[in-house]
């Protein structure tokens, strides 16, 4: 338990006040502590967004594909309602003109004959045989088996969870409900619907009395079609999508008509990666401006100063081909985006060689500056902790020098106060010796 000690008590001193008065002189040394570990804990701060912001630039130049963004191709139509397309590095550069003949259809067909409502059933049962037709000569087969009683939804249920080429419905021609067949993906099938040869993508037999046969399509099956300059070759598709009709090139149809179709390099990539550069350089740059300026905690030190004059000096390549705007206020820049473009149309190859440069030079250099701002950040981490050391046992030893002073000024209290007693008594003997001298005199 812990001792209790009352100042004040003989009303002679208030050694609260005193015991306050010299603690405060002893914390002036803890205050001063105090007060460098929290500048110290700024400095590791800004030091850990300085490397954050050099960590940033390094990975951006790590994950940088330079042969990537100049080997990009775009393909390019000249009536984006009649196709488009997409193209990938290896396909060739062309120009070519794309007659789109018709697009693709799928075919559908119901059935001749219908129930009058939708809780009909059918009064017998039986199996319903379907052919998906793949090609010209092959198909697949699917037997799908209904009972009396059961309604054309319940027909329509079980074709469905069959099988995945076809889809059924349920199909009112306003007087009767009938089944509707139709191909699932037209992609499943390169078969095109003849009615003059009654050729169809959909076959059926076995189907419930109620529901007759299969009628002639709806909509007739048929394959996207496209002709290449002056061929008179078509080239086909059981979608509207043409892929690998080149390397690489994707073509999409979406109406008939005419369209000039061209490849070329794509250098849009580049304009975007130089971007991204100038953001991270730029955050990093202003980052030493806040932490270097006037009467700012790093002003002056090499560690960090150095880095801005090095950013600028790695910028020659870009500043040289006149690709970068820089500003003399604060060391900022921006792609000079006029001059870029004419570049990579003129001279990609040289471009190219200017962003390797940056790419190795800035590589290089990063790696030094941030092991250089990592172990400065340590250092100002290991006197912090020193001095956290010497917080602790400072406050220990306040802790106890508090406890002496008012053990001490405890004991001088009690002294003043029994040296108080004792002057009473004896102001008080001195008072009677006196009344009983006067008595005396009488």
């Amino acid at each position: 338990m812990a001792d209790l000690y009352f100042s004040g008590i003989t009303g002679t001193l208030d050694t609260g006040a005193i015991i306050d008065k010299l603690m405060q002189i002893k914390q002036q040394s803890l205050t001063a502590l105090i007060q460098k570990k929290a500048l110290l804990q700024a400095k590791v701060s800004s030091l850990t967004n300085l490397y954050g912001a050099l960590n940033d630039i390094q990975n951006f130049f790590s994950n940088l594909n330079i042969s990537s963004i100049f080997n990009t191709k775009k393909a390019t139509s000249s009536d984006t309602t009649v196709l488009e397309a997409t193209a990938t590095s290896d396909t060739p550069n062309l120009t070519m003109n794309i007659t789109v003949n018709k697009l693709a259809q799928t075919e559908m067909r119901a059935s001749t004959q219908g129930l009058s409502s939708l809780t009909g059933t059918f009064s017998s049962s039986g199996t319903l045989t379907l052919k998906y037709w793949t090609d010209d000569l092959n198909y697949l087969t699917y037997n799908i088996n209904y009972s009396a009683g059961q309604t054309l939804q319940d027909l329509v249920n079980s074709i469905n969870s069959a099988q995945n080429n076809i889809k059924a419905s349920v199909y009112y021609t306003g007087s009767d409900y009938r089944l509707l067949l139709t191909e699932a993906n037209p992609a499943n099938s390169k078969k095109e619907t003849n009615t003059a040869t009654s050729s169809y993508v959909i076959e059926a037999t076995g189907m419930p009395v109620e529901l007759g046969s299969l009628d002639s399509p709806i909509q007739n099956a048929q394959n996207a079609s496209i002709t290449i300059g002056n061929s008179t070759t078509p080239v086909t598709s059981p979608t509207n999508t043409f892929s690998g009709l080149l390397t690489g090139l994707n073509i999409t149809v979406n109406k008939t008509g005419s369209a000039t179709l061209t490849v070329s390099e794509d250098y849009s990539q580049i304009t975007g990666t130089l971007n991204s550069f100038a953001n991270y350089y730029n955050s990093v740059i202003s980052l030493v401006n806040s932490m270097t300026a006037k009467g700012a905690q790093f002003q002056g030190e090499a560690a960090v100063t150095t880095i801005k004059t090095g950013f600028v000096n790695l910028l020659n390549p870009l500043i040289s081909a006149g690709l970068i705007n820089y500003s003399d206020k604060d060391g900022t820049i921006s792609i000079n985006t006029d001059a870029l473009q004419s570049l990579q149309s003129s001279n990609p190859d040289k471009l190219k060689n200017i962003i390797t440069t940056i790419k190795n030079s800035f590589s290089t250099a990063l790696t030094g500056w941030t092991s250089s701002i990592k172990t400065y950040e340590g250092m100002e981490e290991s006197q912090i902790n020193s001095i956290d050391d010497k917080i602790s046992s400072m406050q220990e030893y306040l802790a106890k020098y508090e406890e002496r002073l008012r053990q001490e000024y405890a004991r001088l209290e009690s002294f003043i106060s029994q040296m108080n007693q004792i002057s009473n008594r004896l102001q008080d003997f001195m008072t009677t010796l006196s009344e009983m001298t006067k008595g005396g005199k009488k």
